[in-house]
C-alpha cells in the first residue's frame, strides 16, 4: 500500500490536483473584483459623469498618403434613473471632441428625470465635430439637494447599420468627481 502512493503516478496525481487547485483559485481571483466592483454603488446627492463616444471609428490600413479610414458612428447617450423613489436632475452635458474642445453644451436647462425614468441625447451619423476621442461629462443632482439618491446609470450605444455589415457597441460613464 506505501508503495503505491508513493509510486510517481500517484506523486503526479497529486501534484496535477494541486496545480489545478491552484489554478482554480487564481482564476477565481481574477473573476471576484470585476464582479464585485458591479454592485450596489453608494447612494449620492450627484455626480459629474465621463462618458467616451466614438463618433468615428478609425480601422483598417494606414494609406501611403497617411490617411486612415474611418467610419461615422451614430450615438444614443442614455442616463436611466435607477432610484426607485427619487427624482433626479441633468444640469448640463458638455459634448467634448477629441481636442477637448467644447462643441456644445446638450442640456442648456435643467432636465428632471423621474424614479426609474430615461433621458436620451443623440449624436447623429452624420456628425463628425466630435471624433474618435469625443466624450460626454454629464453632470446629475437630486432633485432634493438633502436626499441621497441611487447614482444613475449612464451608457452610451454606438451603431452604424447598412447593407453589408453592420457594428453596434456600448461605452459606460464613470463618476469623475462629486458636487
Amino acid at each position: 500500500m506505501n508503495a503505491t502512493r508513493n509510486s510517481p503516478q500517484s506523486s503526479r496525481l497529486v501534484t496535477s490536483c494541486r496545480n489545478c487547485r491552484s489554478a482554480i483559485a487564481l482564476t477565481l481571483a481574477c473573476l471576484v473584483p470585476p464582479a464585485l466592483a458591479e454592485g450596489i454603488e453608494p447612494a449620492s446627492k450627484g455626480q459629474t459623469v465621463y462618458v467616451p463616444i466614438y463618433s468615428e471609428i478609425r480601422h483598417a490600413n494606414v494609406a501611403s498618403s497617411g490617411r486612415i479610414d474611418s467610419t461615422l458612428m451614430s450615438v444614443l447617450v442614455s442616463v436611466r434613473n435607477t432610484d426607485p423613489k427619487n427624482a433626479i436632475r441633468i444640469v448640463a452635458a458638455p459634448y467634448y471632441n477629441t481636442d477637448g474642445g467644447l462643441v456644445r453644451n446638450s442640456v442648456p436647462k435643467p432636465r428632471v428625470i423621474p424614479p426609474f425614468g430615461t433621458f436620451e441625447l443623440f449624436v447623429e451619423l452624420r456628425e463628425n465635430a466630435g471624433g474618435s476621442g469625443a466624450n460626454y461629462a454629464i453632470k446629475w443632482e437630486a432633485e432634493k439637494p438633502e436626499t441621497l439618491v441611487s447614482p444613475p446609470t449612464i451608457e452610451a450605444l454606438h451603431s452604424r447599420f447598412q447593407a453589408g455589415y453592420s457594428v453596434a457597441f456600448i461605452s459606460r460613464g464613470r463618476a469623475i468627481s462629486e458636487p
